[in-house]
């Protein structure tokens, strides 16, 4: 038995949507055998263009159950049924989060009718339920209603089953994982990704890109963005993804600076947080009024350089307050109160003048001077490759690829192999993540 559901929400995502109506058509395969319909109050507000498409307004649902007391009901109708609707991740997701937020579960088996429509009417223009509507000549007085909608995939679904050719029953087994693709997304586009080390692009029906990703298994790491188990969080991505590229690294170090390069040249919207820290801190060196040279941390701002940045104000106390220890410096000259310096088993033995000065300058002039000039060398692309990273002077310049053969032995032929990249804070990051993890050069 199908259970052809349409659901109206107060938003597009489930993770903060909710749900304003709901019917359900129940269908043999054949004709339509039982059906259930209510307005439900979402116990939220229902912005004013959602009202526009839909017609459902704040007053409409004051008076209307609420979902916890028709849950039941729907529990009823759903059980033991094949969940049907078009885009079904979507109805799906709402549902399954309401009964999540009541302690329960929900698991059945999905068909998407725009995915079966695209696989058993193949070649048409929009797949959508008005344009399918129109196509097939589907009457619905009720568009963007419950029931309406309901009605006219139901009326879809029997042309579906009428012409399909065992689409239905590949969908349904489990190893298809059907379902789960994004409805605007060929699967042969997802059969095609590789299974290697590198970055991944999701793309909206323009070519734009939406959502930037690195993976150590692209075609794994692409398969667990469309796993149903996390489909609440991701419905609203996957609704506009309709094409997935891909560029191979080889290795993860290349995969993570490319990632971190490309979000940033491209600024997709899906794309809210790196996965490495960015330095928000810096310690900064100046001179008081009085001439006598001091430390102090601050938050990095355009314009002023620290000569040393990290993460978080802790992580710029913890170096500060060892840095003070291993030079012997004053600690009140850096910011940090004796009584802290006491705690961490650090006395300061008060030298003053010419010397105190002297053992600040030449801890300063550590911590300013030129970094290492290395490459870090990982795995190429391909057999008999090798990557590398070239960073000069302590700035990252960018990476490359060589042959297992090449002689890597100067700054200057490694330059001639690499691709320029910008360095960022991310980038540095990620450099000291995997410095010990990869074969490092001296140049």
């Amino acid at each position: 038995m199908y259970a052809i559901v349409d659901i109206e929400t107060t938003g597009s995502s489930a993770a903060h949507g909710k749900i304003t109506e709901i019917a359900i058509l129940i269908h043999d395969g054949k004709r339509i055998v039982d059906e259930f319909q209510t307005l439900i109050n979402p116990e939220s507000f229902i912005p004013s263009n959602i009202t526009a498409l839909t017609g459902i307004s704040n007053e409409m649902v004051a008076e209307a159950p609420r979902f916890f007391e028709v849950a039941k009901e729907i529990h009823q109708m759903l059980e033991g049924n094949i969940f049907v609707a078009h885009n079904v991740n979507f109805d799906y997701s709402f549902i399954k989060k309401e009964f999540q937020d009541l302690g329960g579960s929900f698991h059945l088996p999905k068909l998407c009718t725009v995915r079966l429509s695209r696989k058993v009417f193949p070649g048409l223009k929009s797949y959508s339920l008005g344009r399918l509507c129109d196509h097939f000549s589907i009457a619905n007085e009720a568009r963007h209603r419950a029931m309406g909608d309901a009605r006219a995939t139901a009326e879809l679904m029997d042309l579906i089953l009428e012409n399909e050719s065992g689409e239905v029953d590949f969908f349904l087994k489990k190893t298809s994982k059907e379902a789960d693709l994004p409805p605007n997304l060929n699967r042969q586009v997802f059969e095609e990704l590789p299974e290697e080390t590198g970055i991944y692009y999701f793309h909206d029906e323009h070519g734009k890109v939406l959502y930037v990703g690195k993976a150590n298994n692209i075609k794994r790491r692409v398969r667990n963005h469309f796993s149903s188990t996390d489909v609440i969080f991701k419905q609203q991505l996957k609704d506009q993804i309709h094409d997935v590229s891909f560029e191979i690294c080889g290795d993860e170090l290349i995969a993570f600076l490319k990632e971190s390069y490309e979000i940033k040249r491209l600024f997709p919207p899906y794309n809210r947080a790196q996965k490495f820290p960015s330095a928000k801190y810096g310690i900064y060196h100046y001179a008081d009024g009085s001439g006598v040279n001091r430390m102090a941390i601050g938050k990095v701002q355009k314009g002023l350089k620290p000569v040393k940045s990290f993460p978080s104000h802790d992580k710029a106390r913890s170096f500060l307050i060892q840095f003070v220890k291993r030079y012997g410096l004053n600690p009140e000259h850096c910011g940090l109160p004796a009584t802290l310096l006491n705690y961490h088993g650090y006395s300061f033995d008060n030298v003053r003048g010419e010397e105190l000065s002297k053992r600040f300058l030449d801890a300063i002039g550590e911590l300013t001077e030129e970094g290492d000039s290395y490459c870090l060398v990982g795995k190429g692309r391909e057999r008999e490759e090798l990557s590398v990273v070239l960073v000069e002077k302590g700035k990252y310049l960018g990476f490359g690829f060589v042959e297992e053969s090449y002689a890597i032995e100067s700054i200057e032929n490694i330059r001639d192999i690499i691709n320029r990249y910008p360095e960022t804070p991310d980038v540095q990051s990620i450099i000291r993540q995997f410095r010990e993890k990869r074969k490092l050069v001296n140049l």
